[in-house]
C-alpha cells in the first residue's frame, strides 16, 4: 500500500520537475575579464561561497563544487588534483571554477550515485552520476525506512530520485566568492593551473569589479574622493595596458579582493566608470608610485628607456608625505658585499656617485677600496639596491645623497697630465721613477712627497664604517605621485586636472 502510494508521489514530483529544464542561475561572464595570481603554492585551497560550475580544463566536463567546505589543489604526477568531500578529480590542464548568481537550491553528489524513479533502491535506475556532478533540487521525501531522498533535475532535463547519502545540498548565491588560505575573499571566479612544482590560483573577473579590490590598497581610502577617482582611472589605464595574468603585489598593482572594498573607493571606480587615460589617442600604462620627494622624474632616465611625453619631469612641490624627505644608514660591509669585496679584509675607503638625471637622480656608484675599486650603474631599480641596509631593504628612491666620514690619512690623488689632471683611488701595479730605477707598486701604503709633505694613498685606521643615505621620495617617481594627488584634491583640484598634470598632454575618455 505504501510503495502505491509512494509510486504515485514519485510521479507526480518527477513531472513537476520536468514541467521547466532550464536552470535559473546565471553563469558570470566578463567583456573586460581581468586576471590576478592570487596564490601560489605547492598545496592551496579555495572555500566557497555559493555552488560554483568546476570545468575539468583537459576534457572540457562540466561539474559542480560545493560551498562552505574547503576544495583543496595540489600537484600529483604532473596534474592538477583537486579533493572535495571525500571525492578527487585530477586534470593535466587544471581546471576552472565559473561564479554562478541565482536563488537556485541544487544538490552536488560526492560519490557514484544512482538516479531513481522513486525514493527506495527498489525502482528502476533512471540515470548514473559521478562525484562532483549536480542538479536542481525540486523536493525531499523520507521514505518508510526513515532515508532521505532528493527529486532532482539534471542539466539535461533529466528527473529522478537519488539518495542524500550520496549527495549535499547547497545553494547558488547571489554574491558568489572564493577564499583563499589566507583569508581573503574575492570576487568573480578562478582558474587552477599548474605553476612549475606548485598550484597557481588564478582570480577571473571584471575589470571594475577588480578596480574595487585595488584602489583602497593603493590610497587610503578615506582621502579626498578626487585623489581616490585620479587613482582609479590611472589603475584602470594601467590594467588594460597589461597582457596575460596580473601580479596582487606591487610588482602590478596591490588587490586585496573584496575582503578590502570600501564603500568610498568603491564610490570612486563607479563615478569614473570605463574612463582612461590617452596619449595620442592610444591608452597610456599610467605608472604611480607614493611619493615624489617635490619633483617627479624623467622616464628615460630613471628607467634609461626612450623618453616618452607624457612621462615628464614635473613640479610637485605642493605634495607633503612622511616620505618627501628620509635618511638611513647603510653599513660599510654591506656595501663591500654589494660590491664583490670581503668585508673581512677590505677595507671601505670612499664612495661616489654620478647623478646623471635632471632633478639629480643617481644612475651610478662606485666604490673605492683597499683592494680596488668597482662601479655599479643602471636604472633605478638597480640604483636602489646598490645601498641595503641593516635588515637588507632597498631605498626607497634613487633620488639621493650620501655623507660619510673618511678614514684618517686618505688623501685625495691626482696626476697631472698634458691634458689636465686625472684622479687616482690607487696606485697598485703603477710604474714609479725612483732615484734607483723605475719600480711597480704594489698593494700597501704608499707615500707620496706634496708640496703640502708626504701624504699616504691608503687608510691607517680600519675604513669607513658606514654611509648616511639621505634621499627624497618613495618608488620610482613617474607619473602620478599618490600623495601628491591628494594635496591636489585637498586643494580643490578636481580628478581630470590631477591626472593632466602628472601625464602631460593627455586627455581622459571612454575606454
Amino acid at each position: 500500500m505504501f510503495k502505491k502510494g509512494l509510486t504515485v508521489l514519485s510521479i507526480a514530483l518527477l513531472t513537476l520537475a520536468t514541467s521547466n529544464t532550464a536552470f535559473a542561475y546565471t553563469q558570470e561572464s566578463y567583456s573586460k575579464q581581468v586576471r590576478v595570481e592570487v596564490h601560489n603554492a605547492s598545496s592551496t585551497s579555495l572555500n566557497l561561497t555559493g555552488i560554483y560550475k568546476l570545468q575539468n580544463l583537459t576534457t572540457n566536463e562540466m561539474f559542480y563544487a560545493l560551498p562552505n567546505t574547503p576544495i583543496t589543489f595540489s600537484q600529483v604526477n604532473g596534474e592538477v588534483s583537486i579533493y572535495q568531500v571525500g571525492s578527487a578529480m585530477y586534470s593535466v590542464n587544471g581546471f576552472a571554477l565559473h561564479a554562478l548568481s541565482g536563488n537556485e537550491k541544487m544538490v552536488v553528489f560526492t560519490a557514484d550515485v544512482e538516479g531513481r524513479k522513486g525514493a527506495t533502491a527498489d525502482y528502476e535506475v533512471v540515470k548514473a552520476y559521478k562525484p562532483f556532478q549536480g542538479a536542481y533540487v525540486v523536493n525531499e521525501f523520507t521514505n518508510a525506512k526513515g532515508e532521505l531522498w532528493y527529486s532532482i533535475r539534471d542539466d539535461q532535463g533529466v528527473s529522478s530520485w537519488i539518495p542524500s547519502t550520496n549527495a549535499t545540498v547547497g545553494s547558488v548565491v547571489n554574491q558568489p566568492l572564493g577564499k583563499t588560505p589566507n583569508g581573503t575573499q574575492y570576487r568573480g571566479s578562478f582558474n587552477v593551473v599548474k605553476s612549475g612544482a606548485n598550484v597557481q590560483i588564478a582570480n577571473r573577473l571584471d575589470l571594475e569589479n577588480y578596480l574595487k579590490g585595488v584602489i583602497p590598497n593603493e590610497s587610503p581610502a578615506l582621502w579626498h574622493i578626487e585623489a581616490l577617482k585620479a587613482q582609479s582611472v590611472a589603475a584602470r589605464s594601467y590594467s588594460l595596458s597589461k597582457s596575460g595574468i596580473l601580479s596582487s603585489t606591487t610588482k602590478d598593482q596591490m588587490y586585496k579582493g573584496y575582503t578590502s572594498e570600501h564603500k568610498n573607493t568603491n564610490a570612486a571606480v563607479e563615478a569614473t566608470n570605463g574612463l582612461v587615460i590617452k596619449s595620442g589617442g592610444k591608452l597610456v600604462q599610467a605608472y604611480f608610485y607614493s611619493t615624489s620627494g617635490g619633483r617627479t622624474a624623467n622616464i628615460g632616465e630613471v628607467w634609461n628607456s626612450t623618453q616618452v611625453p607624457h612621462f615628464v619631469s614635473v613640479d610637485d612641490s605642493i605634495e607633503k608625505s612622511p616620505y618627501s624627505n628620509w635618511s638611513v644608514s647603510i653599513p660599510a660591509s654591506n656595501i663591500l658585499k654589494k660590491f664583490g669585496f670581503n668585508p673581512s679584509t677590505d677595507q671601505l675607503l670612499d664612495v661616489k656617485l654620478a647623478k646623471t638625471g635632471s632633478n639629480g637622480e643617481v644612475s651610478a656608484v662606485t666604490a673605492v677600496t683597499s683592494a680596488g675599486e668597482k662601479t655599479i650603474e643602471g636604472n633605478e631599480t638597480v640604483m636602489r639596491n646598490v645601498f641595503l641596509d641593516a635588515n637588507n631593504a632597498s631605498l626607497k628612491s634613487n633620488w639621493f645623497d650620501i655623507s660619510f666620514t673618511k678614514p684618517t690619512g686618505v688623501t685625495d690623488i691626482a696626476v697631472q697630465g698634458a691634458n689636465g689632471s686625472s684622479a687616482v683611488t690607487s696606485l697598485n701595479g703603477m710604474s714609479v721613477q725612483t732615484a734607483t730605477g723605475t719600480e711597480t707598486i704594489s698593494s700597501g701604503p704608499v707615500g707620496v712627497q706634496t708640496n703640502e709633505g708626504i701624504v699616504s694613498t691608503t687608510a691607517t685606521s680600519s675604513g669607513i664604517q658606514s654611509v648616511t643615505v639621505n634621499g627624497k621620495g618613495y618608488g620610482h617617481r613617474i607619473g602620478m605621485s599618490q600623495y601628491g594627488a591628494k594635496a591636489r584634491a585637498e586643494a580643490g583640484w578636481t580628478y581630470d586636472r590631477i591626472l593632466k598634470h602628472y601625464y602631460q598632454g593627455v586627455t581622459i575618455e571612454k575606454y
